[in-house]
């Protein structure tokens, strides 16, 4: 069958107690009907299901006999890749998740090194498991503004119609509930959240915090450098050391005249080279270490190149990891006509056997699908842990630049001074002397805070120079961005038309139970206030309202069977099918319903539905596990006795 992704199949729950196996049953593609009698444990199984798959559940949503329970083991399909998700239970629903990729049948023989352990939350240096859901069902991971990002929690509430949520509700009860939070969430099911859109303003966000912060170091420097004067450029302090440096040479030239009179004059005092000497060792010493420092900066230049260089390879391993596994799926086993080697005729194709027909070698091909996802991650976190290492590298690099940086000023000093004393090697009268040497020593610390002051200035004009640069770079994000916000309203419009349509079909389809359903013309639904109506109508009996939100989920889980642009998981969980006092009969025309929309669809899905009055005309190889009972609930404890009776946990 066609595939649409995302797309998310539930294969089996696992429910442990220690080694025991309270729960294993395997489902299926397209409708899976979990039944039993009220209070014997079906929106437990529910429950477990999306708690699996990353859901949150508060004390409330928790049985007695769930919180008895201590892991979920989940097999599920993400666009067709097979993986075992693991979660154990607590009431807090908070706890990690543990992913392995393959089958359950491996899962639980393997080693603990083969799963990958996401924690709840995400943090800079560790991706949480909504992170890597979303990259196995190539779902973008959306930030919403004044929020936090998107979580597969927020889309399972979504595609989970639970007991203990209004009726009136499109979205399970939650509540902490903001309205930005759930239009995005809606707006991302329908495929109206375009990806570009999103990696847009993921950068236009990233480059406005960079704007932000240089513009506060930039008026720290000058609160520093300039008394908050930002009139201080690198031309004003390029000036400042160009006069220093003259007033120096001046009174250098001074103290070689005073020097050559003092010699002239017959003086008795020694000359010596001391002083020379001892600047030229430092001058050595100092061209050492600068050398030393150009090498490590050349070494770290290096080893960031090499980075890029290795994990643009990655991205592109991945990359070419998924469209390999496209083109398998679209293309095939290939079969050759004719040898590859020696260009004779291949005439013997025995397709009874998986293996390649040329040398008969097997073929795993399911092993190779399991392998898919351990690779995929694997790729993901090799690539998270290269880019915080580039991080790392670069700001070491900016560190060792900064040290040569002042290394080279000190030699310019220091080799300045050797030039001066070279030139002649002698001394003035001892009081003229003396006080021009005061004179070249207020100088040189003059010069030396004004090479600090240039380390500033040309930091000042880097900071200036990405300002404006990023400055530009944002308003062109934006104007992009509000282009493709444009289209983007012409899809939500696209999807919210397909998606009013079928509920249309499905409540006209009801029992005639309520007058508003029989004939409605238009149907409004907003995902941000949370509300439906049907015509302007609003109110409903309870029953109806059951009804209302059911064809709303099945309605917008069947407008994205036919339409590939659609980001729905094609995935839905409904608990409901007889609450607030449905009749049976009404209850039994809904399911039919929902399996004549599944068994009609063209594309892969999974429906799971939890009723105590299953349609006596579903066929037997819809239903999961047994029937279950007061006696014998959905959860394999052992009975106990209560009054003399038997009761099942």
């Amino acid at each position: 069958m066609t595939r649409y992704d995302p797309c998310l199949i539930i294969k089996r729950l696992v429910v442990k107690r220690s080694a025991s196996v309270l729960y294993d049953e395997p489902f299926h593609i397209g409708v899976n009907v979990i039944r039993g009698d009220n209070s014997s444990g079906k929106s437990t199984i529910m429950n477990f299901i999306f708690f699996g798959l990353g859901g949150d559940l508060d004390r409330s949503a928790w049985s007695e006999h769930a919180l008895l329970c201590e892991h979920v083991w989940l097999e599920a399909e993400f666009n067709g890749n097979p993986a075992v998700l693991r979660r154990q239970i607590d009431v807090s629903s908070q706890s990690a998740m543990e992913i392995f990729g393959g089958r359950y049948e491996e899962a639980v023989l393997a080693p603990i090194e083969a799963w990958h352990r996401y924690p709840y939350a995400r943090s800079k240096n560790q991706e949480n498991f909504s992170q890597a859901i979303f990259r196995l069902l190539d779902m973008p991971d959306v930030a919403v503004e004044g929020t936090s990002s998107i979580t597969i929690h927020q889309i399972l509430r979504l595609l989970y119609a639970d007991q203990l949520s209004p009726t009136e509700s499109l979205f399970r009860f939650e509540g902490y509930d903001p309205e930005n939070l759930r239009e995005a969430v809606g707006n991302l099911l329908c495929g109206a959240f375009d990806t570009e859109i999103y990696e847009l303003q993921q950068l236009k966000r990233a480059k406005e915090r960079e704007f932000t912060d240089a513009s506060a170091e930039l008026r720290s420097i000058f609160r520093v450098v300039g008394g908050g004067d930002e009139s201080m450029t690198l031309d004003w302090i390029e000036q400042r050391r160009k006069n220093l440096v003259e007033e120096r040479d001046t009174v250098s030239a001074q103290l070689i005249l005073a020097e050559e009179a003092f010699y002239s004059s017959q003086s008795s005092d020694k000359i010596t080279l001391q002083a020379q000497k001892e600047l030229y060792r430092q001058v050595q010493k100092l061209q050492v270490d600068i050398r030393q420092k150009q090498a490590d900066v050349d070494s770290v230049e290096f080893e960031l190149s090499d980075s890029a260089a290795f994990i643009k390879t990655l991205n592109a391993r991945l990359e070419a990891l998924r469209d390999a596994d496209l083109a398998t799926e679209v293309v095939g086993m290939v079969r050759f006509g004719t040898c590859p080697a020696c260009f004779a005729e291949v005439t013997d194709h025995d397709h009874k056997v998986e293996a390649c027909h040329l040398c008969k070698t097997p073929l795993d091909t399911e092993r190779a699908r399991e392998r898919v996802v351990g690779v995929i991650n694997e790729l993901s976190i090799q690539i998270k842990q290269s880019e915080r290492l580039q991080d790392i590298r670069t700001e070491r690099l900016k560190t060792h630049q900064a040290q040569l940086s002042a290394l080279q000023g000190v030699w310019r000093l220091r080799a300045k001074e050797l030039a001066d004393l070279s030139s002649v090697p002698t001394s003035k009268a001892r009081e003229e002397i003396r006080e021009l040497q005061r004179r070249i020593g207020y100088v040189d610390k003059s010069i030396e805070d004004i090479e600090a002051q240039v380390k500033l200035a040309n930091k000042i004009g880097d900071l200036s120079a990405r300002k404006s640069q990023l400055d530009q770079d944002i308003q062109t994000l934006g104007t992009r961005i509000s282009g493709l916000q444009l289209s983007q309203t012409d899809r939500l419009r696209t999807a919210k038309a397909s998606i009013e349509k079928n509920i249309i079909e499905i409540v006209r389809g009801d029992l005639k139970r309520q007058d508003s359903f029989e004939n409605p013309e238009h149907v409004q639904f907003s995902f941000a206030k949370n509300t439906i109506t049907v015509d302007a109508h609003t109110y409903f009996s309870a029953s109806s309202r059951v009804v209302l939100k059911t064809a709303f989920l099945v309605g917008f889980l069947k407008a994205a069977l036919y339409d590939p642009q659609f980001r729905h998981p094609r995935f839905l969980m409904i608990d409901i099918t007889e609450d607030k006092g449905i009749e049976q009969a009404r209850s039994h025309n809904f399911q039919k319903q929902v399996i004549e929309i599944s068994d009609q669809a063209p594309v892969e899905h999974q429906i799971i539905l939890a009723t105590a009055m299953p349609w006596p005309s579903i066929r037997p190889e819809l239903f999961v596990g047994r029937y279950s009972t007061l006696q014998q609930g959905t959860l394999g404890f052992l009975p106990r006795k209560v009054d003399g009776a038997e009761q099942a946990l």
